[in-house]
């Protein structure tokens, strides 16, 4: 096994390195590594501080997140600056007793503290923080209700306080985009040319060795600043699309299956069935787009017609690495490739002309959108927000009046539908300005839509990318189907909101093929209006 290889095996999640504890600083090697590739994170430094500010009070700190997050390592980096004054408590790695449950040694952990003079740090699983309040001694009401204010208000007592990894984003957004400031500076770290990087002196070391493998030249695209920037945004892209999870656990994984997965990066980018992360990017190949232009470039790569500026490219492409990687014969692999330098110059630039068919404005737009939500008490800028406003009813209606599209020209909205009539009524909607105002919970992978309907506020909901997509498809004359089952029973939930809102209103219409019938109460009194479409 080459050295690049044996150091890069350390980021896999099987790795015994994948969970922090106390008594794993034997590897002097593996410590090392997972020094070098430390970040220090906003929630790490509030962290340290609240520890600063309460070493002279008896308190409980809880530091919440998923498995995976990496609360051991902030604890173990921190602990010997305060271990005069805190003990610790990992629900993943400490346990008194081998048939001891989570919550038991949760017990056990707090009557300890109960009769000790030092303060207690908690490392705990959102989960099994949860699941204590439900399932705790009564001996320890007073931190079980502690936690039931968090999970309900979001709010910490002067002894019990809550630090949680969901309130510390590893995203950035502005006007244009989303970005990852961390996600770059971790592959930043891994391929820095520097001999204080332990990646890069294994990749040496293995060179004046001659010896060279798929792990090396992965490593050698990996460093390349195009296909870093592609990987953060397509990490961006599926957190936004698919909510997809990235803790630092699951994003070591990931560097370790692009580089030592067994095949190209470019592939295994893609392809990989053994990583979460990227059974989400899959769904993102571009191979997966079906366009004029690059059908026509797969049938002439299949069908072997020659493309001198294609050879030129690939020639000039290929003298970056120490072994070609580019063939005419692998067609997805230059349109993997063609997409990760989609942004940037690469060789001849012959990619260039493929770009266009990789944009993706609808989730631009719906950045733009996120922004827009999180400035608007500053800016009031509604015209971006308006026009959303516009597109959602537009789609409420043509969904609700899918069997009858002419009632969403009349304003209407079906209610029902029996035999030959249909019921239905009209609706006003308008955008709950106050309410868009003042909401103060901005979330990076969805924002609120608070509508009103015949001046009635209806409630928020939450539009996430999915969502919105769905929406400018059904704008589009695009009719869900079972593949977009989850989004179309929160869209079917906001229709059934809005009907049950729309069932207040004082007209009544009855449509029969051509023929309208309207019914308005007027003081107690029913007028009817018939006329033909």
């Amino acid at each position: 096994m080459s050295k690049l290889t044996s150091v890069v095996q350390k980021l896999s999640k099987s790795s015994p390195h994948a969970v922090f504890t106390p008594k794993l600083s034997s590897d002097t090697e593996s410590k090392d590594i997972f020094d070098y590739l430390y970040i220090e994170t906003k929630i790490e430094k509030h962290y340290k501080e609240l520890l600063e500010e309460n070493k002279t009070k008896k308190i409980v700190i809880f530091l919440c997140g998923s498995s995976g997050d990496g609360k051991s390592a902030i604890i173990g980096r921190n602990i010997n600056c305060f271990d005069e004054y805190y003990d610790v408590h990992i629900d993943a790695t400490h346990s008194f007793k081998p048939d001891q449950t989570a919550i038991e040694a949760l017990d056990e952990r707090f009557l300890s503290f109960k009769n000790s003079e030092k303060s207690l740090i908690v490392g705990v699983n959102i989960g099994i923080l949860l699941n204590f309040a439900k399932e705790g001694s009564d001996e320890h009401k007073d931190i079980r209700e502690a936690i039931q204010v968090y999970d309900k208000k979001g709010t910490s007592s002067q002894s019990i306080m809550f630090i949680n990894f969901e309130e510390y984003s590893k995203f950035e957004m502005t006007e244009d985009a989303v970005s990852s400031p961390f996600i770059q500076k971790l592959l930043d770290n891994v391929t820095q040319s520097s001999i204080v990087n332990p990646f890069y002196e294994a990749l040496q070391n293995d060179r004046q060795l001659g010896i060279f493998n798929s792990t090396h030249q992965n490593f050698q695209l990996l460093s390349l600043e195009p296909v870093k920037k592609s990987i953060v945004e397509l990490l961006v892209t599926v957190h936004l699309k698919y909510d997809q999870f990235l803790t630092v656990r699951s994003l070591l994984d990931f560097v370790y299956t692009l580089l030592a997965g067994g095949g190209s990066l470019i592939h295994q980018l893609f392809m990989d069935e053994s990583n979460a992360i990227i059974e989400n990017i899959r769904k993102e190949d571009p191979c997966i787009l079906r366009t004029e232009k690059l059908d026509t470039f797969v049938l002439e790569r299949k069908s072997k017609k020659t493309d001198e500026e294609l050879n030129a490219f690939i020639d000039e492409f290929n003298e970056m690495f120490d072994f070609p990687l580019l063939t005419l014969d692998d067609p997805h692999l230059l349109i993997r490739t063609f997409y990760l330098f989609r942004n940037d110059a690469c060789a001849t630039n012959y990619h260039e002309q493929f770009s266009g068919e990789f944009n993706d404005h609808t989730t631009y737009d719906f950045v733009k959108l996120l922004y827009a939500h999180e400035q608007f008490a500053i800016s009031s800028d509604e015209s971006l927000i308006q026009e959303f406003y516009t597109s959602i009813e537009k789609a409420i209606l043509a969904y609700a009046n899918k069997q009858l599209p002419h009632l969403s020209s009349e304003d209407l909205i079906t209610l029902s539908e029996i035999n030959d009539y249909a019921l239905c009524t009209t609706i006003e909607f308008d955008p709950d300005w106050k309410a868009i105002e003042t909401h103060t919970k901005h979330m990076l992978h969805s924002f609120p839509c608070f509508l009103k309907v015949n001046n009635v506020p209806i409630g928020v909901v939450s539009i996430s990318l999915g969502m919105y997509k769905l929406i400018h498809a059904i704008n589009a004359g695009y009719r869900p189907n079972k593949h977009d089952r989850n989004t179309i029973v929160i869209f079917e939930e906001l229709i059934g909101r809005i009907i049950d809102h729309a069932k207040g209103s004082r007209k009544l219409v009855v449509v029969k093929g051509d023929a309208i019938h309207e019914f308005k109460n007027n003081e107690g009194k029913i007028k009817v209006k018939t006329y033909v479409r």
